[in-house]
């Protein structure tokens, strides 16, 4: 089969960090001519591409704006570039990768045009009022229509699923969890009196929330006794937060971490204050490695944290009381949690879940 995997974001993150690996899966079958689409201005999933044996990468023409929904309806060239440049390709079938439903719309919608089975590799199909967009009633009204211009999505969780549905999405869909390699084993740990609490991604106030999670820590001295907050990342609210943490001895910010293994080994909590997600990969590398997580009730903390260890969004109070109250008891609810995620979400069984997804009639 020719498949032609299509991404213009500019941005590396944890969706695209999956689809490489599904996409390595693809390529590594002798039966499939796998070609990855991808903006190139995206250098790290560059790198990350050119690791991947028996795959044909191409620059894409074209790259998701804000205010994409609209865009498609104004100035429709991307979508004609891409629809001429598929039916020259003539794939049998296009694999979308969508952190949202504006990404890589274009290609969706021109594959459409061309007539082309399209896959569409959805993490988050949350509306854009709720991730807290610029007029983000109005971007929900016109992307209505995208949400059924695929032919498939492969959603990452249940909940996503359940949430395209809400959102009218009418074609079929598969659910391919998320996985991780499996961790190194690490020594047990006892509940420490002085933990080290741990942020690690993308520093965006408006979805990662590292603001309110600084704003909390400060303003709860007693839950937080003896603890110290170490975020690492990049992203674009690195000086907001440099200037938010100044002066406070008990909070480092380290740059984005390439060896994770290293960050882990530091932490005794990973906190997780996201106003929205799909299924975070550093949830599960962190529950893998026996490292209890602190989540907002949402999406994919909600789906896989024990209740316990879950607050109520935006919620200091709660968050500082969760914390208190997760120092204390957190072995008891660890107890089957690494077996879990070692046994259904290993990234060996996401690749053979996404192949069957991408491929199937």
């Amino acid at each position: 089969m020719k498949i032609l995997v299509y991404d213009d974001n500019p941005d590396y993150g944890g969706h695209q960090v999956m689809a490489s690996h599904g996409v390595e899966a693809l390529a590594n079958d002798s039966d499939n001519s796998v070609f990855f689409m991808f903006h190139s201005k995206n250098k790290k999933l560059a790198a990350r591409l050119s690791k991947i044996k028996n795959l044909h990468v191409l620059e894409a023409p074209c790259s998701t704006h804000k205010f994409q929904g609209l865009l498609n309806r104004i100035d429709p060239s991307g979508i004609r570039r891409l629809n001429k440049l598929f039916k020259t390709l003539n794939p049998d079938l296009v694999l979308c990768i969508q952190g949202e439903i504006e990404g890589s719309s274009q290609a969706v919608l021109a594959a459409r045009r061309a007539g082309i089975e399209c896959v569409s590799y959805l993490a988050i199909p949350h509306p854009m009022q709720r991730m807290g967009a610029k007029f983000g009633s109005l971007r929900d009204r016109m992307n209505q229509t995208l949400f059924n211009q695929p032919s498939r999505y492969i959603a990452i969780s249940e909940r996503m699923k359940a949430l395209l549905i809400e959102r009218g999405a009418t074609p079929p869909i598969t659910v391919v969890p998320n996985g991780v390699t499996s961790p190194p084993p690490l020594k047990p740990k006892s509940p420490p009196s002085n933990p080290i609490l741990g942020l690690l991604g993308r520093v965006e106030f408006n979805q990662k929330n590292q603001d309110f999670m600084v704003q909390t820590f400060c303003a709860f001295p007693e839950s937080f006794k003896g603890c110290q907050l170490v975020i690492a990342g990049s992203g674009p609210d690195e000086k907001k937060l440099q200037q938010l943490i100044q002066g406070k001895e008990n909070i480092t910010f380290l740059p984005w971490q390439n060896d994770t293994e290293a960050f882990y080994r530091q932490i005794d909590f990973l906190m997780l204050p996201s106003h929205f997600e799909g299924v975070p990969l550093v949830m599960l590398e962190a529950l893998a490695r026996g490292i209890p997580v602190i989540g907002s009730n949402r999406d994919g903390m909600k789906e896989l944290l024990p209740t316990a260890w879950t607050f109520d969004p935006e919620n200091a109070q709660d968050l500082a009381d969760t914390f208190s109250q997760a120092r204390k008891n957190w072995p008891v609810e660890m107890a089957e949690i690494p077996k879990r995620i070692k046994e259904e979400m290993t990234l060996r069984v996401f690749k053979r879940n996404f192949c069957l997804a991408v491929m199937q009639p």
